[in-house]
């Protein structure tokens, strides 16, 4: 179970990821406390064990909600977006792996970062993640394309904010490999995943 519990918890940062994504570029809506748990996770780069890293699981309620609608509710509640993003963050991982010089790019300027964070606003730190990604895991291709609205796109805040949302997306499915997380074996055993997504979220709510 616990195996489980970390695939789905380093899953749900994944769709919490995505779905910030899309509610910032097509409405301009920004929720603070759903990215804490996602600029956590980009931070805290010394732990692969999601139940470390989002240990605070109520920040990740809207994540485990967004995927049970992605994976269990009705078919016509999901979101195409939604899966385009989360597929191209997977095949840009194993992009990245490839690329040992992106890779230390990313780690020297995140330690930075993590020894500063508490001197800076929280904006700050997205600006810097969002230019981080600009910088480092952008320059992959093939880039992956935002679909929004140009009004909410050009804001230079909202697109650190997209950017950061990204990155943590890329860290979420990193933390779901390391635990032996694979789209095959949710495949094969959906039925008990289902029925952990189902308890974790009936806890959040008691």
């Amino acid at each position: 179970m616990s195996t489980i519990d970390r695939q789905l918890y380093a899953l749900a940062a994944l769709y919490q990821s995505c779905n910030a994504i899309s509610r910032i570029a097509w409405e301009g809506q920004y929720n603070e406390t759903d990215f804490k748990p996602l600029i956590k996770s980009i931070l805290d780069v010394n732990s692969d064990d999601p139940l470390v890293i989002y240990r605070e699981s109520l920040l990740l309620r809207s994540g485990f909600d967004f995927l049970k609608k992605q994976v269990v509710d009705d078919i016509f509640t999901r979101s195409s977006e939604t899966r385009r993003y989360i597929s191209s963050i997977k095949d840009l991982v194993k992009r990245i792996d490839t690329s040992s010089a992106i890779n230390k790019k990313f780690r020297e300027r995140i330690d930075k970062l993590s020894e500063t964070e508490h001197e800076k606003t929280f904006d700050d730190v997205v600006l810097e993640i969002g230019q981080l990604y600009k910088d480092t895991f952008s320059k992959v291709e093939p880039r992956i394309v935002i679909s929004g609205d140009n009004q909410y796109l050009q804001e230079d805040l909202n697109a650190a904010r997209i950017r950061t949302a990204l990155m943590a997306g890329i860290r979420s499915v990193y933390l779901w490999k390391s635990c032996n997380g694979s789209d095959l074996k949710f495949f094969l055993y959906k039925r008990r995943y289902v029925k952990r997504i189902r308890e974790i979220i009936e806890a959040m709510r008691n």
